[in-house]
């Protein structure tokens, strides 16, 4: 009796541990005369955000824009004790504040942890659809080569280390306004299992950083 009953609890969390969890992320970037800025959704079971960051400046560019808010950032943090961050201190900061100094922060000293994340993610569904427009022509179809472009290299990174299906790419010319807007919606899952993996991992790593800084503190000085 006890082992018919142990089996059924191993196939109960063998079932539970294969199940998937499923994340959509929508990411919209607009810029035009009357706004610029950028809006991001995370709609899961584990996690929601729904954040806008607006970067609205009538003399400068969206990009412009984005580049002297990072310097600024770092400028008032350059004093700050800095750490290597784990993945889900970095997620944390990115739903609260910055999101494009985050994400470097993200990249930088985890690539190891991010691989192993696209290794793990199925994406069900990929919709990109951008809209390039300028009163030039010139200027609107070198725009639309560059969004293709930098699509291309976006999707052959994520085709080379996750599964990707369901997907849709559309750069569409305005010649009327001058304005940009990327729409990015997609829907990731991943089993459980493989996120309880990249949690412990995470905690690795963090212990790791910790063991070293504190080793770093306690070596005596010459």
């Amino acid at each position: 009796m006890t082992f018919w009953v142990l089996a059924i609890c191993i196939l109960l969390m063998a079932l539970v541990l294969s199940l998937y969890v499923k994340a959509e992320i929508i990411l919209k970037v607009r810029e035009d005369e009357i706004f610029q800025g950028i809006s991001l959704q995370v709609n899961s079971r584990l996690y929601k955000a729904d954040r806008n960051y607006d970067y609205t400046d009538s003399n400068l560019r969206l990009l412009e824009s984005i580049l002297i808010s990072a310097v600024w950032q770092n400028k008032t943090n350059k004093n700050k004790p800095s750490a290597s961050p784990d993945l889900l201190e970095v997620l944390w900061q990115a739903s609260k504040g910055f999101p494009i100094r985050s994400l470097f922060e993200l990249c930088r000293g985890n690539s190891d942890l991010i691989i192993m994340t696209l290794r793990y993610i199925v994406v069900e569904k990929l919709d990109w659809i951008s809209t390039v427009g300028s009163k030039d022509a010139l200027h609107t179809a070198l725009g639309t080569g560059m969004c293709w472009t930098l699509k291309g290299i976006i999707i052959g990174i994520l085709s080379s280390r996750c599964s990707l299906a369901g997907l849709r790419l559309d750069v569409k010319a305005d010649f009327d306004n001058p304005s940009f807007l990327s729409s990015f919606t997609c829907i990731l899952k991943m089993r459980l299992v493989h996120i309880i993996i990249i949690e412990i991992y995470a905690i690795i790593i963090k212990v790791r950083w910790c063991l070293n800084g504190f080793s770093a503190r306690t070596e005596p000085s010459h």
